[in-house]
């Protein structure tokens, strides 16, 4: 999941989220249209046009998004949420191993919205009795058609690439290597976006509908090769569980400790980020968790503060740290690490602290997993 978002509400219980670059992107499709419509209506009529627009253009990304979501809950897959960002909309759907068919499935309910969308669109377009009424149908049925199509791109993650990595998962029974070919084709296709950017850039001397196509294919490429490494992590890590990987070992933090102690005894000199908190850190028993002291909230506090702030007022307090259970799995530990931007996972058994998990560490067994099966 994307992180900076907020949650806006819910639809049929699907948590629906937005990312700040997405109003941002907003204001600047309304800004964009204004003049297109002012041809044909007055000033006011034009920046109204041209809202209207915006709505429905997010309504569009909203409801592709939900034909995945819904036909990934229709096959049993659980549904976290759907986040909208700059370049459109992202469905969060768990990572467990789904087969082929529901892969393909999943995949193309999206377009096939799209797609439904834009010939309702035309049909009313044809059918509006008013010009801007009819425009604004024209811009949507061709929005909607446009992102059906721009979606259908067969490159990996893009819906396109989830279908070509369903049909070669489908004909070698093999998904990680059918993922990969599709992420390799995503990044051909992404260039190959940026390059069309560059020779539109010449040819029409549009800098701003150029440099807009070359963005796109930017992260086109880099989500077809970040997603093959996600997916690759999710699945190693499938059958691990946080017990099997977390420290059980680990260096603690008293709670009157001064800041600038702390600094002297656990920071200088280590990699460790984040440590926890216990009312007697040197003892060997089980003890509840008092929370966690990171270098993100050494960082809230001044140099002079140091000498005369304890770690439990600078701490991250026990009910607002990220904890999983011993028997998490590391795929969804991993999923809460990235979410967080944590460095480290406190796990919690019963009522105490157990271990430490750390994100080097999931990822070092990763590396590790991968090299062996070279």
């Amino acid at each position: 999941m994307l992180r900076h978002t907020m949650t806006i509400g819910h639809i049929a219980a699907i948590p629906i989220r937005i990312h700040w670059s997405w109003p941002v992107v907003l204001v600047i499709i309304i800004a964009a249209l204004s003049p297109l419509y002012a041809a044909y209506t007055g000033g006011t009529g034009a920046w109204l046009a041209a809202t209207i627009v915006t709505v429905l253009l997010c309504l569009s990304v909203v409801l592709h998004e939900l034909g995945h979501a819904l036909v990934a809950r229709r096959l049993r897959c659980p549904v976290r949420g759907i986040t909208l960002f700059a370049l459109g909309g992202v469905t969060e759907i768990d990572g467990e191993r789904r087969d082929p068919l529901q892969e393909l499935l999943v995949a193309v309910a999206g377009p096939a919205v799209s797609l439904l969308l834009a010939i309702t669109s035309g049909l009313v377009w044809w059918r509006s009795p008013g010009f801007v009424p009819g425009l604004i149908a024209l811009h949507m049925a061709l929005t909607n058609g446009m992102m059906a199509a721009f979606n259908l791109l067969p490159g990996y993650p893009m819906d396109g690439g989830r279908v070509l990595q369903a049909v070669l998962w489908f004909l070698t029974d093999e998904e990680l290597p059918a993922a990969r070919i599709a992420s390799r084709v995503g990044r051909a296709c992404g260039w190959l976006l940026v390059l069309l950017g560059v020779l539109f850039a010449f040819a029409t001397g549009d800098l701003i509908g150029s440099g807009w196509i070359g963005i796109v294919g930017y992260f086109l490429s880099r989500s077809a090769a970040t997603g093959y490494r996600r997916l690759v992590m999710q699945r190693i890590l499938s059958n691990v569980s946080a017990a099997d990987l977390m420290q059980r070992t680990y260096r603690a933090v008293a709670p009157d400790l001064l800041l600038n102690q702390f600094v002297g005894r656990y920071v200088l000199g280590q990699s460790d980020q984040g440590f926890p908190v216990l009312r007697y850190p040197d003892a060997d028993i089980p003890q509840p968790l008092l929370g966690m002291m990171t270098l993100r909230n050494l960082r809230r506090f001044a140099l002079s503060e140091w000498g005369h702030t304890r770690v439990d007022e600078a701490m991250t307090p026990a009910h607002r740290v990220r904890a999983i259970a011993p028997e998490t799995a590391a795929s969804e530990a991993l999923r809460v690490l990235l979410e967080s931007g944590e460095e480290q996972l406190p796990v919690i058994g019963g009522d105490a602290l157990v271990g430490i998990l750390r994100r080097r560490d999931l990822l070092l067994y990763v590396q590790m997993r991968m090299a062996g099966a070279r």
